[in-house]
């Protein structure tokens, strides 16, 4: 199994991590941790997902 981490930074909209986590869960990844920050001041969104894979990621 391998680990990764995936880093998002976008402008701030629904279902972005609904978006993420129904992309890696249809890769076959298992999400361990994550966490995710919106900055209403810039409008931005931040996220941090780190997930296992058996067989990499494409």
């Amino acid at each position: 199994m391998k680990n990764y981490v995936l880093r998002v930074s976008c402008q701030s909209t629904r279902g972005i991590v609904a978006a993420i986590a129904n992309y890696l869960a249809d890769q076959g990844c298992n999400i361990v941790d994550s966490s995710q920050f919106d900055d209403l001041d810039t409008g931005k969104f931040f996220m941090r997902v780190s997930f296992i894979s058996e067989q990499g990621v494409g």
